[in-house]
């Protein structure tokens, strides 16, 4: 019966242990879940970034034009209207290239915490499979040693068994010659 409590107690700090384990990984996934949470909300706000750099484009471009349309033949005005032209286009290009650098950048951040949480989900997978395999052999060597255990017993209570039929049976031989007078 000791035996069966000392197993029953480690299997209980076993479980418990796996318990703690599990609950510290699901703690740790949580928290990469909200990062990439929060790289997603970047990259939405890169997105309207990038929307209102195109209209703000677009409204160069139209301002552009029509300041040229109203521009006189003059050659020194359209020369300074198309430096000022060329001045709004490349810093326009400036500012797309850097978003798409940091777009880049946190697409590859999220990529690198999509393949983390991988790892972690098959390392949490291993682990409880590893227990589970563990605890199984456990079990089974209970159970094989409480069998055996109670084998030994039952050979025991059927020698007795038999020594007490053997004994009945000497004393109904023995009472039915008293009967018939033979003893």
């Amino acid at each position: 019966m000791d035996t069966f409590m000392d197993k029953l107690a480690q299997r209980l700090t076993a479980q418990e242990m796996i318990r703690a384990n599990t609950a510290a990984e699901v703690e740790e996934l949580n928290g990469l879940r909200n990062q990439v949470r929060e790289y997603n909300d970047c990259l939405e706000q890169m997105k309207q970034a990038n929307n209102e750099l195109c209209v703000q484009l677009q409204k160069l471009v139209e301002d552009g034009v029509a300041k040229l349309e109203d521009a006189k033949v003059d050659g020194s005005s359209i020369d300074r209207l198309v430096e000022e032209s060329i001045a709004k286009i490349q810093e326009v290009q400036q500012n797309t290239e850097e978003l798409q650098e940091l777009k880049q950048s946190l697409l590859e951040k999220f990529e690198e915490t999509n393949e983390n949480v991988h790892k972690e989900c098959v390392k949490v997978y291993r682990n409880v499979q590893a227990v589970v395999v563990e605890e199984d052999g456990k079990q089974t060597e209970t159970i094989k040693a409480a069998v055996d255990n109670l084998g030994s017993k039952l050979g025991r209570i059927f020698g007795v068994s038999i020594a007490a039929f053997i004994v009945g049976l000497g004393s109904i031989v023995f009472q039915v010659l008293v009967y018939l007078h033979i003893i």
